[in-house]
């Protein structure tokens, strides 16, 4: 029971993180596709929290590996199972496919990341945090503007932005981390106390992700996102 005095707040948020993921999984086989992926972003919050309290507060032995465990549970297997699972039983068999790419792009894009040393000023690549919250945005838009297809599509990006070595910043300013966790807090509570408004801020969200994904193209000053 040694193991429970190791823990610290950043790693309590690091396992909250990874418990709406697997809450996320139950949901996908459970049939409720949407309440699976606002299960991701609940998740994609925590992990934002446990990032956030392990550079003012401190980090545990343990949180290093704990993090890369809870994202490829939250943000690798919840996605691929809400993919699958997801789709109508004629592309069952190509969802499979494509949520097994994303899976394995997910995990070599951790694995990268746990090897690189961690002062380098921009993540190398999408992370798959990022990379779970556009599926999760675009899931949760209205039901007219969704395609198979379309998600189909848009994994094939993410996993070539997750391994490739485009320069992504990291979102550290409390300006920019304010922003987002507004867009993010209000996705989620539309979903459960005003569901027929959840279109309008997922739509905000993955809008603004879109941006995020061209920021290597862009060349959007970091200042921007250290504010």
């Amino acid at each position: 029971m040694d193991i429970f005095k190791d823990l610290v707040l950043p790693d309590i948020m690091t396992l909250t993180n990874a418990v709406f993921g697997l809450l996320a999984i139950f949901a996908a086989f459970s049939g409720q596709i949407e309440l699976g992926f606002v299960f991701v972003l609940i998740a994609a919050v925590a992990d934002g929290m446990d990032g956030y309290l392990a550079r003012t507060i401190s980090q545990g032995p343990m949180g290093e590996y704990l993090d890369s465990l809870a994202d490829a549970v939250s943000f690798g297997v919840a996605p691929s199972c809400l993919i699958f699972l997801g789709t109508t039983v004629s592309l069952r068999y190509a969802a499979g496919v494509f949520a097994c790419l994303y899976l394995v792009c997910g995990i070599l894009r951790l694995a990268r990341f746990n090897t690189k040393k961690k002062t380098i000023p921009d993540f190398e690549g999408l992370p798959i945090t990022a990379s779970a919250v556009v599926l999760s945005s675009y899931a949760l838009l209205a039901p007219q503007y969704i395609y198979t297809w379309v998600i189909f599509g848009l994994v094939v990006l993410l996993c070539y932005l997750m391994v490739s070595d485009h320069p992504y910043p990291k979102l550290r300013g409390p300006r920019a981390m304010g922003a987002v966790s507004i867009l993010f807090f209000s996705t989620i509570l539309s979903y459960f106390l005003l569901n027929s408004y959840v279109w309008i801020f997922s739509t905000i969200l993955f809008l603004s992700l879109m941006l995020y994904l061209e920021s290597p193209i862009m060349r959007i000053p970091r200042q921007y996102y250290e504010k």
